[in-house]
């Protein structure tokens, strides 16, 4: 069954501009249906706050200007960026699947990155990112950083969809969680972790290095978690090795793992997913959302996505299960 649901239903930029145009992803009338056909209720009716803010859409994300207070170089193209921001926007991203838009002040929005948060404090008004030096605009990031004296980065939003299956992982608690990490993928992996932490969970973290090292294992072992250092992937064959494999069958077999995070690339998760199907497990399957990022509100097109059942779906802000894609 197709569980998508919009994470910003029910929030302050809710209706956004795809209300106004007839493609609301939660509201049936707003889709131009005549009857309300509401399955996943936030508690808010989206027509109704459509109708009260005069049949328009809410005021989107607005733009920050956050002050970088430290820039630490933790691998080779690896930059961790501490910005200040404030209160209300760490307390937004303080959560799993959070990720801003960011670019050096003067650029044009088409220099927008999008960028996970790996952690937020509130108190300290402050968020830290993993920024990797990859593409242009990332390149160029970095350019600016190192050339300009002013320390200034313009930030956009928050966003939440960064994490899919986010049901499963809110959901569990008392239980065995393994996360599944390579490359810059370990970065937004420790907000799941502390959540999972925080649920009173057991978790075991599998890192993968890839083209960096390892540098978030001091903080996954601070939160309690068991860091098994370990390659994953067969990149010849562009799937999980043997070894990681027979490792897998094994914590679902017979050690009892309810949940399984991949944060990596697609045939990371692709590769879990066969297993799962193969052994018929109901274990849960998460996994970071590895699609192109553009605008982030729905509109540009650029992360819409193909469901198993051949509906397509704008995956910047529909929430669904990783089922849907990897099956």
């Amino acid at each position: 069954m197709n569980r998508s649901d919009c994470i910003d239903a029910g929030t302050e930029y809710c209706p956004c501009y795809l209300a106004e145009v007839g493609e609301c992803i939660m509201c049936s009338q707003l889709q131009g249906k005549v009857f309300c056909d509401c399955t996943n209720w936030k508690g808010v009716c989206i027509l109704q706050e459509y109708v009260w803010n005069h049949a328009r859409s809410k005021p989107s994300r607005g733009l920050f200007r956050g002050q970088i207070l430290g820039a630490e170089e933790v691998a080779a193209d690896v930059l961790l960026l501490t910005l200040q921001v404030n209160r209300t926007l760490a307390r937004e991203l303080n959560q799993p699947g959070a990720y801003v838009f960011l670019r050096p002040p003067g650029t044009a929005e088409y220099f927008d990155i999008p960028t996970s948060v790996m952690r937020a404090d509130e108190r300290l008004e402050t968020i830290v990112l993993a920024l990797q030096q990859r593409g242009v605009k990332t390149k160029y990031l970095f350019k600016q950083r190192t050339e300009k004296a002013d320390q200034e980065i313009l930030l956009r939003g928050p966003y939440w969809n960064g994490i899919l299956g986010l049901r499963h992982l809110k959901g569990l608690h008392h239980a065995k969680a393994l996360l599944l990490l390579r490359g810059i993928g370990q970065a937004p992996a420790v907000p799941v972790a502390k959540k999972l932490r925080q649920g009173g969970n057991e978790v075991e973290v599998l890192l993968d290095p890839g083209r960096i090292k390892n540098f978030t294992t001091a903080l996954f072992q601070e939160m309690g978690c068991r860091v098994l250092p370990k390659i994953i992937l067969d990149l010849e064959k562009l799937t999980l090795r043997a070894d990681v494999l027979a490792y897998l069958r094994e914590k679902i077999l017979t050690d009892g793992v309810k949940l399984i995070y991949c944060g990596g690339p697609v045939f990371l998760t692709q590769g879990v997913s066969n297993l799962l199907q193969e052994l018929r497990s109901q274990v849960a399957l998460v996994c970071s959302n590895n699609t192109k990022l553009c605008c982030g509100e729905g509109v540009c097109g650029s992360c819409q996505t193909r469901l198993k059942n051949g509906t397509r779906v704008k995956s910047c802000k529909t929430q669904i299960d990783p089922w849907e894609v990897y099956r």
